[in-house]
């Protein structure tokens, strides 16, 4: 079961598009020294649908290599197609991941049916601890919790829900009250209401990589019961990358090339930028809450 910080890392890209790997293992480094309680790779955050196969393979393959066992790396479904997710998942079980997370289809909207059937074949075909991307506010993709705790009397190792929702918190209480305490329940959506779903009770956060130090800071002070001054600081931050998932994603490369962390904020085409007017309100917000990675990850 995963609880506290897990960045989900970019696809760092070359100036010319192609996948630049010495930058993704660099983002690897600079989240665990951050204080990343685990990785993941790849979401929304990632541009994922503008990855082929191999190059989703590859970078998960480094991201295992660089982090030597440090912290757990959690593979990220995202195939379309059951035939597809559950080659994906095994080949994420095979280079190395601790666990799994699994985005359902929601390109072309499916019966519920569908999509339990779909998560049932990746549970069943790798049992390593599971964590259901369920992304309503993104995909539109809903399920009752019924089916939830059903998928979980048959699979054990299904054991966390990321919850993509605006506003999240309520879904957290809901489901906390309908599945009991057998997940751990983690937050999406940059961790926008980070603060009202610890206190449901939530367990972690998942948001990008380009201000894991920050968002380790405002989540271990959240959790000791003084952090609310530390989480307003971060907030206007967290406004400005989740007006879309092209800001977020223009957001976070600009950050982790002003770190110095990658080389490159290389967006792939088509894909957003940001104008001077918005990098301008980015560097005041980044220059405004910014602290180096933790000397002690742990």
């Amino acid at each position: 079961m995963f609880e506290g910080v897990i960045p989900i890392l970019q696809s760092a890209f070359r100036d010319d598009g192609t996948l630049d790997l010495d930058s993704i293992r660099a983002q690897a480094d600079f989240a665990i020294e951050s204080g990343a309680d685990a990785l993941a790779y790849p979401g929304f955050v990632s541009e994922w649908w503008k990855l082929s196969g191999e190059e989703t393979l590859a970078a998960i393959r480094a991201i295992v290599e660089q982090t030597r066992g440090r912290v757990p790396v959690i593979g990220n479904v995202t195939a379309q197609s059951t035939y597809l997710a559950v080659a994906e998942a095994r080949a994420f079980r095979e280079i190395g991941c601790a666990g799994l997370m699994c985005l359902p289809p929601f390109v072309v909207p499916r019966s519920s049916r569908a999509l339990i059937a779909h998560l049932r074949a990746v549970l069943a075909a790798v049992p390593l601890p599971h964590i259901l991307q369920y992304s309503a506010s993104l995909t539109g993709i809903r399920m009752e919790a019924a089916q939830l705790a059903a998928l979980r009397s048959e699979f054990p190792h299904f054991s966390s829900i990321k919850v993509d929702f605006i506003p999240p918190g309520p879904v957290v209480s809901e489901l906390r009250e309908e599945l009991g305490e057998g997940f751990t329940y983690l937050i999406g959506f940059a961790g926008l209401r980070l603060d009202d779903c610890l206190a449901r009770g939530a367990h972690g956060l998942m948001g990008g990589a380009g201000h894991t130090p920050e968002d380790v800071r405002a989540f271990r002070a959240l959790r000791s019961g003084d952090g609310g001054a530390v989480f307003r600081e971060l907030l206007p931050l967290l406004n400005f990358e989740m007006q879309t998932i092209d800001q977020s994603i223009a957001t976070h490369k600009w950050l982790l090339k002003h770190r110095g962390v990658i080389a490159s904020s290389h967006v792939r085409q088509p894909g957003p930028t940001l104008d001077s007017i918005g990098e301008a309100e980015l560097r005041a917000h980044y220059e405004r809450v910014s602290f180096p990675p933790a000397s002690d990850p742990r």
